[in-house]
C-alpha cells in the first residue's frame, strides 16, 4: 500500500496508534440504559405508541428477515469480521428516526456490510424522500471494498452515495457538500478522539430537532462529555440486543439555548 496509496497507509497507521492510545479510557457498560422505543419517543417528543407503530411496519420486518437470511448464508465468511455490523436494535432506531423525521439528508460514518445503512435507506424509500451519504474506509482484507454495503438490497441503493476514505479527511468536505443534516449516524472508529471530532464537526450542521445516533458509546466518555458540552434536548443510552455494547441518541434543541 505504501508505494501506491501513501495517504491511506498513513491514515491506517495513525488509526492503529490512536486505538492503542485510547485503551486507557474507562468502560461505561454499567451506565443506566432505557429501551430504544422509549428513547426515540422522548427524543422526538412523540407518544411511545407512535414509535412502536413505525417499528412494527412490514417494510422493516421484511428487511430484517432478508438481512438475517443473507448473514446466515454467509456463515460469517467475508474479508472483515461481521461484528463490525450494527446490531438490529441500532438499525431499527435509525429506521424509526428516518421515518419520523422524514429527512432530506442523512449522514453516516462507518458502513461495514451495510446493516444500519440498509435500514436508513429503507426508511427513505418508504418516505419517498431524502438521500444518505456514507463515509467508510473498510478494514483491511481481500477485496474488502467490494464487500462494503453488500447486504444493502439493490433496489434501495439509488438514494445512497458512498464516500470511500478516512473520516477525518472526508467528513468536513462532505458536510460542506450536503449542507444541513437531519440525522447523523456515527459508527466508525469509536475512540475518544475520533468520536469527539465527529460530533463537534457535525453538530453545527444539524438542523433544529435533528438526531445523532452513535454506536458503541460505552467504550469511553466521548459521547457523554459532548452531551454536557452542547446541552441537547435529549441524551439517552440504549443496550444492543445481540452485542455487549451500548448506543446513544442526542437530539438537537429546536431553539437555540444560548439565546434563551
Amino acid at each position: 500500500m505504501l508505494p501506491t496509496r501513501p495517504t491511506e497507509f498513513y491514515d491506517r497507521v495513525m488509526t492503529v496508534l490512536e486505538v492503542k492510545r485510547d485503551s486507557g479510557h474507562s468502560s461505561l457498560q454499567s451506565r443506566q440504559v432505557i429501551p430504544y422505543a422509549k428513547a426515540l419517543a422522548l427524543a422526538l417528543k412523540l407518544p411511545k405508541h407512535n414509535v412502536e407503530q413505525v417499528l412494527a411496519e412490514k417494510s422493516i420486518q421484511r428487511l430484517e428477515e432478508t438481512i438475517q437470511a443473507q448473514t446466515a448464508s454467509a456463515d460469517g465468511k467475508g474479508p472483515f469480521d461481521f461484528h463490525h455490523n450494527g446490531d438490529f436494535s441500532l438499525a431499527r432506531t435509525v429506521y424509526a428516526a428516518c421515518r419520523v423525521l422524514s429527512p432530506s439528508v442523512v449522514l453516516e460514518t462507518g458502513v461495514a456490510y451495510g446493516v444500519t445503512t440498509a435500514f436508513a435507506l429503507q426508511a427513505l424509500a418508504v418516505n419517498n424522500k431524502g438521500a444518505l451519504l456514507s463515509i467508510d474506509l473498510p478494514p483491511l482484507g481481500k477485496s474488502a471494498d467490494s464487500h462494503v454495503g453488500r447486504l444493502i438490497p439493490r433496489k434501495l441503493r439509488e438514494r445512497w452515495t458512498l464516500c470511500r476514505g478516512n473520516v477525518k479527511r472526508a467528513l468536513c468536505p462532505s458536510l460542506a457538500l450536503v449542507g444541513d443534516v437531519d440525522v447523523f449516524v456515527h459508527d466508525s472508529l469509536h475512540t475518544y478522539q475520533n468520536m469527539t471530532f465527529e460530533l463537534r464537526a457535525v453538530w453545527p450542521h444539524l438542523r433544529p430537532g435533528a438526531l445523532v445516533i452513535a454506536d458503541d458509546v460505552g467504550l469511553n466518555e466521548a459521547f457523554h462529555d459532548f452531551a454536557r458540552e452542547v446541552r441537547p434536548s435529549f441524551h439517552g443510552v440504549m443496550k444492543e440486543e445481540r452485542k455487549d455494547a451500548l448506543f446513544g441518541i442526542l437530539a438537537k434543541p429546536t431553539v437555540n439555548l444560548s439565546s434563551t
